[in-house]
């Protein structure tokens, strides 16, 4: 009698770990490196597709992105918010691996000039609060600025008809643009508007001249206490004669 044995094979699970390389933290715009590692049983890194997510734990934005194992990979995020994010590695049914990193914050804007008009937009990542200084001319003035992330403003630059360098500046950003084409609104004032607010009238300091409204009312003052002067010692001068002629 022949005896039929089978013999079943014996199908061990393999065993696998994870691993991230990432550096603690990131300046904003930088894109985020980092290397997912698969270890055997015995701690040899194998090959193998993982899947990666990076994710802001604040606004739940998540960016998926398929990397080998075992080589570099980098991701850049558009406008990252400053802050703690996570980045957690996926393969196949095992426990999901996650690691945290910053990135660090960054107050930054960008200035533009199209035309008579001075844009400010917000490209850091967090919200912008400074006072920038405008020289147009000679003439100076300063404006305090607050924008969220990805926010701007903008200004209109006067000044009587004709051709200016002007300079903006944060202390940290500061464009300088020659051959800027301006038209007064009235006299000689110099100055921004803020078209948010309507026309409000020029917003103007700095004695740097008599060409900023400061010194455009100083003038005018003058004009006046002259005019004054003047009719008063007129004035006098009738008086005088009148009580001469009744002597």
């Amino acid at each position: 009698m022949l005896i039929a044995v089978f013999v079943l094979p014996c199908i061990l699970a393999q065993e696998y770990k994870l691993g991230i390389d990432l550096q603690e933290s990131f300046q904003a715009g930088d894109p985020i490196t980092f290397k997912v590692n698969i270890f055997d049983s015995q701690n040899n890194i194998i090959n193998g597709e993982v899947k990666v997510e990076i994710e802001d734990p604040e606004t739940g934005t998540v960016i998926e992105k398929t990397v080998n194992s075992g080589e570099a990979a980098s991701v850049v995020i558009d406008n990252p918010r400053a802050g703690y994010w996570s980045i957690s590695a996926i393969y196949q049914d095992m426990p999901v691996t996650k690691e945290f990193f910053e990135i660090k914050a960054n107050q930054e804007v960008k200035f533009d000039i199209v035309g008579d008009e001075l844009i400010i937009r917000n490209v850091g990542n967090k919200r912008y609060s400074n006072t920038i200084d405008i020289v147009i001319g000679e003439s100076y003035t300063q404006q305090d600025i607050e924008l969220d992330i990805g926010e701007e403003t903008s200004f209109r630059l006067v000044a009587p008809d004709g051709t200016y360098s002007v300079k903006v500046t944060d202390g940290k950003t500061t464009l300088s643009q020659a051959g800027v084409q301006l038209t007064g609104i009235s006299g000689n004032v110099i100055g921004i508007l803020d078209p948010n607010r309507g026309e409000p009238g020029p917003i103007t300091s700095g004695p740097r001249g008599d060409q900023t409204i400061y010194g455009s009312l100083r003038n005018n003052t003058i004009v006046w206490v002259f005019i004054l002067v003047v009719v008063g010692a007129a004035i006098l001068l009738a008086v005088e004669r009148g009580y001469r002629r009744r002597i």
